[in-house]
């Protein structure tokens, strides 16, 4: 663990043990007041007709960061469980890819806004032009924020995000009062977004945050989902706006909005309970997560309640007196909007929590069709869209809250039991399969699995066992015969060295297999293994050994093609062709910095072995690729390549079949790891059942993968 684990560790659980804390509190208040008095500001400079525009774009730039605000809570679930975990993550890599997937879709999408500006009656497509830049600053904000607050909470988030608030709210009230319109207001809401990113990283660089250890990954299918249903809940916010917009004239159709962003403010109160909560509704702790879901129910409610009364109330007098006296709001339209309010507070809380979880509901979206539905048969007023909308907001919560998930589900990606279905039900996974089963003892296992290897093998193993005498650590061999048929396992049992130890299984399964129980029994805290068949000779062992041991890489692996004159002459050139199709085959497919995966000669530290280990599923030849691209993925790639040199093959298992298998197996591979993982954990076929068998060996009967997980 590095130095900065325990530390991020410590400051998420404080900052859980000792609440958000009054200052925080004023913060997210700050930020939150900066936002309404935008609104304001931009309602009372611009007037009823110009306002309408703005209400519509700024309802464009909701709908456009719907991706990212639901991907912001699923990463800062994410990082908060892993941090739970003090296992630091890797932000750069996906920060890249947000930020230059936004710069990409906002360059493609550009030549739209010429007639999008036509079709919202704007004088120009500059408004539309700064709304796709909008989303540049906004993909930065999201994997900065998760980042930030999964290992700082939410006292790491307040004062970068209170700070571009108040960028904006500065910079919007000088513009207005300079005479600056609907492309002002929109470009102080750009700034201000750059300005939390900025503040964002910033504050990422001068804490002690580990923002270097494993890769965070985005599951495809968790993603799309979220992005799914936090997109209903944006769709059902915006999509009166766009009504108001189309349907009722344009001096109307401000005052509905005015009164309708009024209304939908009280939202900031679900995302501040969001961002005040996440850490508690992530937790992999059932109660704490559900006392913080009801929580946030209860001041969702409440929150609603207020604007409701707020509206109906003061809507003629107090809301003219904040927007100017043409923003008139009629009880009945006030009572419509607070109901509409209360109901989408409740959604977004929902909704959110689901992501959270990895949970996500389709649900949300019969509200948005339910929509065009209730307001045909309204009355073409600004009262009868927004009776509309509570109508259709109630029936969307409704469906979310039918299949909500348990609270305090752990991490889906990570090494949690359960996971949870798309409709919210939750199922067993599968049995976590055995991981490193002995504790470290020694310094180094080497493991030899064999298969009829041969009359070169018991020699082999002397030398090896010779070389590790003279190498001068403690140390282990463990020999395991894959259901060998040839009698060397008997042969092996006349044996007898006090570092060896021998363990097999009776019927055969694959080099794999045999890799598998093998580093499963291992005590060592460097862990290997080379091939029986004496094709490399043991006495570069202390090589690779020192290569990993001097640098604590997570990996050192013998390279043919480091060697020159790697090959035996009488292999000729098919087998040089061959060998330099797969590398490259493998190269393409998998992005892995190796030119030789397949060379029968490695070595592994063991906390890097023991991460991976239990994701492995497959047995035979492949599996040393399977092995290095896990590691690959989950961010262990301190990994060295020594040369090594060849001596002739007195017997081969690798035929003509065999390399048609190696190839099959290759690309199902590449298939499977293109794939989310659908449980967290993942059988890997071996069902210990010890069984005595000849010459004091152990056996072990193995399955066969199922065809579920295969």
């Amino acid at each position: 663990m590095s130095d900065g684990e325990p530390a991020a560790r410590e400051a998420l659980s404080a900052d859980r043990a000792a609440g958000p804390g009054a200052a925080r509190y004023a913060l997210l208040a700050l930020a939150g007041l900066a936002t309404l008095l935008v609104q304001v500001l931009a309602s009372r400079g611009l007037g009823p007709g110009d306002y309408g525009a703005l209400a519509a774009l700024l309802g464009l730039i909701a709908a456009l960061g719907v991706p990212l605000a639901a991907l912001q809570t699923m990463l800062g679930a994410l990082v908060v469980r892993r941090t739970e975990r003090g296992t630091p993550v890797d932000l750069g890599p996906l920060l890249m890819r947000f930020v230059g997937s936004a710069c990409l879709l906002a360059l493609v999408a550009s030549p739209a806004a010429w007639p999008a500006a036509a079709a919202l009656h704007l004088s120009g497509p500059l408004p539309l032009l700064l709304v796709l830049l909008f989303l540049v600053p906004s993909a930065a904000c999201t994997v900065l924020w998760a980042g930030r607050y999964g290992t700082r909470g939410l006292a790491g988030v307040a004062a970068p995000v209170a700070t571009g608030s108040g960028v904006r709210l500065a910079v919007t009230a000088l513009a207005l009062a300079a005479g600056g319109g609907v492309c002002t207001v929109l470009a102080a809401t750009v700034l201000g977004e750059s300005t939390t990113a900025v503040a964002l990283w910033l504050a990422l660089r001068r804490s002690t945050d580990p923002v270097r250890g494993e890769r965070l990954a985005l599951p495809v299918r968790r993603a799309v989902g979220a992005v799914l249903t936090i997109a209903g809940l944006w769709s059902l916010t915006g999509i009166d706006l766009v009504c108001a917009r189309r349907w009722l004239p344009p001096a109307e159709a401000g005052r509905y909005s005015a009164a309708a962003f009024l209304a939908k403010s009280a939202l900031f109160a679900a995302q501040a309970a969001v961002v005040v909560l996440l850490g508690r509704l992530a937790s992999a702790d059932r109660r704490t997560a559900e006392q913080a879901l009801r929580a946030g129910l209860a001041a969702a409610s409440l929150a609603g309640a207020g604007v409701t009364a707020g509206l109906v109330l003061g809507g003629r007098r107090i809301i003219p007196m904040l927007l100017g006296p043409g923003y008139l709001v009629q009880p009945w339209l006030g009572l419509w909007l607070g109901l509409a309010a209360t109901s989408l507070l409740l959604l977004a809380l929902l909704l959110h929590y689901r992501v959270a979880c990895g949970s996500w509901t389709g649900g949300v979206w019969i509200g948005v069709v339910a929509f065009p539905v209730l307001v045909q048969p309204m009355p073409d007023t600004a009262c009868g869209i927004a009776a509309a909308l509570a109508l259709a907001s109630a029936l969307a919560v409704a469906a979310a809250w039918r299949g909500l998930p348990e609270p305090g589900l752990p991490d889906t990606t990570g090494t949690g039991t359960d996971r949870v279905r798309a409709g919210g039900s939750r199922t067993p996974a599968q049995p976590t399969p055995p991981g490193l089963q002995q504790p470290a003892e020694l310094e180094i296992s080497m493991v030899v699995p064999y298969y009829n290897p041969g009359p070169a093998f018991l020699a082999h193993i002397r030398e090896l066992l010779g070389v590790l005498d003279a190498y001068g650590c403690s140390y282990e061999v463990l020999a395991v015969a894959d259901g060998c048929t040839d009698r060397s396992d008997r042969a092996l049992a006349e044996l007898v060295h006090p570092r060896l130890r021998q363990i097999g299984y009776r019927d055969n399964a694959g080099k794999g297999a045999a890799l598998r129980t093998g580093f499963q029994q291992a005590r060592g805290h460097w862990i290997g293994f080379i091939d029986a068949d004496g094709d490399i000779p043991a006495a570069l062992v202390p090589d690779v050994l020192d290569a990993v041991r001097a640098g604590r890489m997570d990996a050192a692996l013998g390279a043919k093609w480091l060697q020159p004159g790697t090959f035996p002459p009488r292999h000729g050139l098919p087998r040089r062709l061959c060998s330099y199709l797969y590398r490259t085959v493998t190269r393409v497919l998998f992005g892995l910095p190796l030119k030789d995966t397949q060379t029968g000669l490695k070595v592994f530290r063991r906390e890097a072995l023991a991460r991976v280990l239990p994701l492995c599923r497959e047995n035979r030849f492949v599996f040393d690729l399977e092995l290095l691209a896990l590691l690959h993925r989950h961010g262990h790639r301190r990994v060295v390549q020594v040369p090594v040199s060849f001596r002739p093959r007195t017997t081969s298992t690798v035929g003509p079949a065999a390399v048609a298998l190696i190839l099959r197996d290759t690309l199902r591979l590449r298939a499977r790891l293109l794939r989310p993982a659908r449980h967290s954990a993942v059988t890997d076929g071996f069902t210990p059942n010890p069984r005595p068998a000849p010459g004091g060996i152990t056996t072990h009967e193995l399955r066969p993968v199922p065809d579920s997980v295969s």
